[in-house]
């Protein structure tokens, strides 16, 4: 019998689930639970705890006892385990939860499973996912792959319904570290995601900061104040945590719970104990910040596909925090339509990532021995694992081998209620049969072959087996991938929501040369994800390099460089370049962690958007949608400091939580600087269309004076209907074609060079300026363009902002 494996690898909690076809099981835990807690234990002997045995242990042993590393997925920060004196990093930890889950399969199945499915959130990134990945392999999984856990949700909660379910459905997912929620439709048996939003960094875990702040507060008002930012207090803090999600659990189903816990704290005074009463109406006030944040969320959803709730058929409930009274009275007070009636949200995400399992053919059992050449012939097959069509087709060739070969096939179903005619091959051994499938439950069939003379010939596989049920489409692509080019613009390649698997290519040129055999210069390439167009707003996912050790011959400054960006089913990224000027191929991809949040660096980048934001809200007109623009502005960059202060605590979770706020806040500004600074703005576009006919008219491509004139027109349309994000995208093409030409000028590096040592004695450093001053000189006298150039990026970055030519984006080399 078959066995398909599904796994949510939660924040919280992990489940699993088999699906046998017919029926999807539980996995239960070795303490008979169905839950596994994402907690991993390592003592000071090294040995490993996981799961409700190590969650026991957080109260007793909280240095060596960690949780909620999922949300830290793709970072290269280790995490430390003092007892032990080791460091595991979080996909690390993630693999004791994974394979815990392995050794659970095994004594419900009988053996150990080598594939599955595991969900993810849906706005995860590719550093994320790779870690993943990363982690599936350390826990001995020979193949995984990824489905979004809004998905899995819906897949779920679709395979058990009778009706047919035509029309749109919200997955609505608040786990215990990240909020999803994806508009999906259903229609012919197939689902399909037409879009989707969410949080990274929004959970059942920020309700339970949420009451550690409140119990903090609580302790401050008796006169005990704490100070977040003090490192001692991060493993007190962390057991209050825990107790903090402990309580918010029973209040589920009490109207209070206790917080206990003596001697917690050490003060000046003597140890601190912690002993309060959270009521549930405390507990709404706490969440309903929480709450509102993710239908906010869930209306911009809608509002991008053009839906309001009333057209919306059902809402899926997902995660463990709505079960909450509270919650889903709100969200159904909020959205209206009604929510999907007997599912369980804590086992759906794994219930759909096993279903999603048989529809990729993903058998969790090991692969069983081959027989011995001569037995058999062997058969090229194609088919659907799972089909929404009872009735598919399965196509085949007979392929080359020893023995006597088949003239004619059939396909017997094991209940022996159906079996095709004998089939006769084709001239070239090929095949084309139908199936007829009992829906939702697995069709095993057998494979029978005869010679001309009837004498049956055994095939290989022996066997196939089928399952008619709802299916899904191409999962879609959760973030926008780009390339970043040295102007820091996104030269996109993948939209978001772009079915995967996916690959697109394009051809820029890149700004430098380089030399053969050259240890110090190369050619990058930054690989970006996210949604907006400056690329440092975006994440660095990854880069190429060409560099001059690996270069065949010199490769001159504006060559072409044709890059190809490819991600698979499973959110996996991989890259090339093609030289064709040399006619070589890199694709050796550096895949990049997600960079750690330094504390004190983002404080400085919080009060320099606190500085633009005060100027901002300074400036005349104001219009009623930009004051509320600045408004989310300003709560973005106080819960930033809120969760600064928790990272100079310790806290690693927060300080990411940190970046990302901060990064959005800072393009939020940015489109209200640039939407009230119109006049400054149209004026820029007709110095810009000015520059760009000179440069692109004397040295310009056909192709570019053909695409500056479309870019004109699309200014002028965007400049008459005011839209200033339109007219930053055009100017944007427009500076670039004007680059482009400009850089073909044999003169260019010298005039950037002569206009930079101009305004030498405002450098920062004005003596590492002299001697980059004194190298432009020789480069020119010598006519060295790499040295020359290397000379003016180097003064670009020693003059202030208001001289300087922006620095390259992530040091990109393209155009």
């Amino acid at each position: 019998m078959v066995c398909y494996l599904g796994i949510d690898l939660g924040t919280t909690n992990t489940a699993a689930a088999v699906f046998d076809g017919d029926a999807v099981t539980p996995v239960r835990t070795r303490e008979g639970g169905l839950l596994t807690p994402s907690v991993v234990r390592i003592d000071a002997r090294g040995r490993v705890t996981v799961g409700a045995r190590a969650r026991k242990l957080v109260d007793r042993d909280p240095d060596n006892t960690l949780g909620g590393f999922k949300r830290l997925m793709g970072t290269a920060r280790g995490l430390v385990f003092p007892g032990a004196c080791v460091e595991r990093r979080p996909e690390e930890l993630a693999a004791e939860i994974l394979r815990s889950i392995r050794d659970d399969v095994r004594e419900q199945v009988g053996f150990l499973p080598e594939q599955a499915v595991i969900s993810v959130p849906a706005l995860f990134e590719l550093p994320q996912s790779a870690a993943t990945h990363a982690a599936a392999q350390l826990a001995g999984f020979a193949h995984v792959e990824l489905i979004q856990e809004p998905v899995a949700s819906a897949l779920a909660a679709g395979w058990s319904a009778d009706e047919d379910g035509a029309g749109a459905w919200l997955v609505y997912d608040l786990g215990g570290g990240t909020f999803d929620v994806s508009l999906l439709e259903t229609r012919e048996g197939v689902l399909r995601v037409i879009g989707h939003d969410g949080d990274n960094f929004l959970g059942g875990r920020d309700l339970d900061e949420a009451i550690v702040r409140w119990a903090l507060a609580e302790l401050a008002a008796d006169g005990l104040p704490l100070d977040r930012a003090d490192p001692a207090l991060a493993m007190p803090l962390r057991v209050l945590r825990t107790a903090a999600e402990d309580a918010k659990i029973d209040l589920s189903r009490s109207a209070q719970a206790a917080l206990t816990l003596p001697a917690l704290f050490d003060g000046p005074q003597g140890a601190i104990d912690v002993d309060l009463t959270l009521d549930r109406t405390t507990l709404e006030q706490l969440a309903a910040p929480l709450v509102d944040k993710t239908l906010a969320v869930c209306r911009r959803l809608l509002a991008a596909h053009g839906l309001g709730p009333e057209q919306v058929r059902k809402v899926v409930l997902v995660g463990g925090p709505t079960a909450m009274p509270f919650l889903r009275d709100r969200v159904q007070a909020g959205l209206g339509a009604p929510f999907a009636e007997g599912v369980d949200p804590m086992a759906l995400v794994a219930t759909g990532a096993a279903i999603h399992a048989a529809t990729v053919g993903l058998d969790a059992r090991p692969a069983a021995a081959a027989p011995e050449a001569g037995e058999a012939r062997r058969l090229w097959l194609e088919y659907p694992t799972m089909s929404p069509d009872p009735t598919p087709f399965v196509v085949g060739r007979l392929l080359d081998g020893p023995g006597p070969a088949p003239v004619e096939v059939r396909f017997v179903r094991d209940d022996g209620g159906f079996a095709t005619p004998w089939t006769r091959l084709g001239p070239d051994g090929t095949l084309l049969v139908t199936l007829e499938l009992r829906e939702k439950q697995p069709n095993a069939f057998t494979l029978e072959g005869r010679d001309a003379g009837g004498a049956a010939v055994p095939l290989l596989p022996p066997s196939l087996t089928l399952v008619c049920g709802r299916t899904l489409a191409e999962p879609p692509l959760s973030r926008t991938v780009g390339v970043a080019l040295a102007n820091d613009a996104v030269h996109v390649y993948l939209q978001r929501g772009t079915p995967l698997p996916a690959k697109r290519s394009y051809v820029h040129r890149s700004v430098a040369a380089v030399a053969k055999g050259s240890s110090d210069a190369v050619i990058r390439i930054p690989i970006v994800q996210g949604e907006h167009p400056q690329a440092h707003l975006c994440r660095l996912v990854g880069h190429l390099e060409i560099s001059g050790e690996e270069l065949r011959a010199d490769l001159p400054a504006d060559s072409d460089v044709e890059v190809t960006v490819e991600i698979d089913r499973g959110g996996r990224l991989s890259a090339r370049a093609l030289v064709p000027c040399l006619s070589q191929v890199f694709e050796q991809v550096a895949h990049l962690s997600i960079p750690e949040a330094d504390p004190a660096a983002l404080a400085v980048h919080a009060d320099a958007l606190g500085e633009r934001l005060s100027v901002v809200r300074s400036r005349p007109g104001l219009q009623p949608t930009h004051v509320d623009r600045l408004l989310d502005v300003e709560w973005s960059l106080q819960d930033a400091q809120a969760a600064l202060l928790a990272a100079r605590g310790g806290d690693d979770d927060a300080g990411q939580r940190a970046h990302r706020l901060l990064i959005e806040a800072d393009a939020a500004l940015g489109e209200v600087e640039d939407a009230t600074r119109w006049p400054e703005l149209d004026q820029r576009v007709r110095n810009a269309l000015l520059n760009a006919s000179g440069w692109v008219g004397q040295l310009g491509t056909p192709q570019e004076q053909r695409m500056l004139s479309e870019s004109g027109a699309a200014l002028e349309h965007a400049r008459q209907q005011r839209d200033g994000e339109a007219l930053e995208r055009h100017l944007r093409a427009v500076n670039q074609l004007t680059a482009a030409a400009y850089f073909r000028h044999p003169d260019s590096w010298r005039h950037q060079f002569e206009h930079l040592a101009a305004d030498v004695g405002r450098s920062r450093d004005p003596l590492q300026a002299q001697r980059l001053v004194a190298q432009g000189r020789e480069a020119v006298a010598t006519g060295d363009r790499d040295r020359l150039r290397d000379a003016v990026l180097g003064l670009e970055a020693l003059l202030p902002a208001r001289v300087a030519q922006p620095i390259p984006s992530f040091r990109s080399d393209l155009r």
